[in-house]
């Protein structure tokens, strides 16, 4: 049952809402402050849209609710609408009506504000005071492992999950991160390759389908339990029920893009381009075919075929203008691809043009900094910028100059409030220290770095060979060739990886 009341300025406020679990105890849903009922189901049906991938769908959802009430603050700040400026003036708004909603509103925005400003640690307190006032919701313990999740503090995030789960068994986003520990989807953070289990993917694959049967997410995603174990005969028809599910939608694109995944593990390189090719084409926005198009970039590069990699990059890269790309999107997407080039040019030992790629990639998003006018995406702009030059004098062993990049990188990285803010400091600095011939004081920062980028433990892996420790580094090895997920890492290390095990 839901209760409204009447708040100053004609607000109402959309209280608790009581349902019953199969145990017949009673579920308490946060309350979400709204002067309209209309404005408040088109937010639920966004979420619900949200949970799934259909990201057009939610923003079109989430307009109807601020077109109804334009001071619906959770609506206001979900809205992640393209347009860089509308959408900080979306964001400024809803922090402002902060006064005027729950208090649990309020610490979902203030969790929300801190990953804005890279802060782990105040989302990390907000979202602890959350549950400790709200100790009865599950969503209250979705917030908290969301946040665990991110900084990499997954056991802590398995509990907060697991106890969301026994006070609502139908929640969605609990088994999709659960499930994102084990299995990759998107940018989820993950257990470390020994901690991961098929099955337990399977397991929470089943739940999600179970809870969401109308939705092609659940079949895509449990499809990828039988791709990462090279069944791909048996991941093909999960992939097609989830093209059928999503025909239509704004998630389309990804259906097919994860199918030309299994078409590519499985060997079949052209039918994978294929349906990569379909995939761009039904994207529905142009960010959406820009985003795509990297992934058939990098299926050049796990056939080791820079030369076609740059290709794709560049032919993607002169249709940015007539996309309909300006202003900081167009900057932005220039200097990815300048970076994609660069990745390419440096993998594949052409000195020159990888230089020359990175300080085009470094000039674009310097002009998109200053643009934007923000000091945070000043200071994540530095650090990107410090971060490859580290890498791109590592790669080609100018590490004098690799270790200056370096101390500017530490200078910015340490003053952010995160667990993981260093991870990519120690990698580098392990990858400029093995490549200079110290394997054990490399292998002490690598312990340091992220302990999942496939790309640098590969260089752990190395590290470990070079001590003596062979089982050590074939395990690592070994996990790295058998991994079948489209990410630039792997696309590089996979086949070094093979290799490599052939002289272990």
């Amino acid at each position: 049952m839901k209760i409204n009341y009447k708040k100053s300025g004609c607000f109402l406020m959309i209280h608790l809402v009581f349902l019953f679990s199969c145990a017949k105890q009673p579920l308490v849903e946060l309350p979400i402050t709204t002067s309209s009922d209309i404005a408040l189901e088109h937010y639920k049906t966004a979420m619900k849209h949200w949970e799934v991938g259909d990201n057009l769908e939610k923003r079109v959802q989430l307009d109807s609710a601020i077109m109804i009430d334009p001071n619906f603050a959770l609506a206001l700040d979900m809205n992640d609408i393209p347009d860089r400026s509308k959408r900080k003036a979306y964001q400024k708004k809803a922090q402002s009506l902060i006064d005027k909603v729950t208090d649990q509103e309020r610490m979902i925005l203030l969790i929300r504000d801190s990953y804005r400003n890279n802060n782990m640690d105040n989302a990390l307190s907000y979202a602890t005071e959350l549950v400790d006032k709200n100790p009865n919701s599950y969503e209250a313990y979705d917030w908290l492992g969301i946040v665990q999740s991110d900084r990499n503090e997954i056991d802590n995030a398995i509990r907060s999950f697991e106890k969301a789960i026994k006070i609502n068994s139908d929640d969605f986003t609990a088994y999709d991160y659960l499930m994102g520990h084990h299995i990759p989807s998107g940018d989820r953070v993950m257990l470390p390759e020994e901690r991961r289990s098929v099955d337990k993917g399977l397991e929470y694959g089943d739940e999600l389908i179970r809870i969401r049967p109308d939705a092609g997410f659940p079949y895509h995603f449990k499809a990828n339990c039988y791709r990462q174990m090279g069944e791909f005969e048996k991941a093909t028809p999960l992939y097609e029920k989830s093209i059928e599910k999503r025909r239509g939608k704004s998630s389309e694109g990804t259906a097919l893009l994860v199918s030309g995944h299994n078409y590519m593990f499985g060997g079949d390189y052209k039918k994978a381009r294929k349906r990569y090719e379909e995939a761009i084409e039904t994207s529905k926005t142009k960010q959406g075919w820009y985003n795509l198009n990297s992934y058939l970039t990098w299926s050049y590069v796990f056939e080791s075929n820079y030369n076609g990699a740059i290709k794709n990059i560049e032919k993607a890269r002169g249709q940015l203008e007539e996309k309909g790309f300006s202003g900081e999107r167009l900057l932005w997407n220039k200097a990815i691809s300048d970076w994609a080039r660069f990745v390419c040019y440096a993998h594949n030992q052409m000195e020159k043009k990888a230089n020359e790629a990175l300080e085009s990639s470094i000039s674009f998003s310097n002009q998109r900094a200053a643009l934007i006018n923000d000091p945070i995406v000043k200071r994540n702009t530095n650090s990107g910028i410090a971060y490859n030059r580290v890498w791109n004098h590592t790669l080609f062993g100018r590490y004098d100059k690799a270790r200056e990049s370096l101390n500017e990188l530490k200078k910015i990285q340490e003053k952010i409030n995160s667990p993981t803010a260093m991870y990519g400091y120690y990698d580098l600095l392990g990858m400029i220290t093995l490549n200079q011939s110290r394997p054990e004081e490399a292998l002490e920062y690598f312990e340091k770095g992220n302990p999942t980028d496939t790309y640098f433990l590969y260089f752990k892996a190395l590290a470990l060979k070079a001590t003596g420790n062979k089982a050590g580094a074939k395990e690592i090895l070994t996990d790295i060739a058998n991994t079948n997920f489209s990410y630039w890492q792997l696309a590089i290390m996979k086949d070094r990886a093979k290799r490599m095990l052939e002289n272990i």
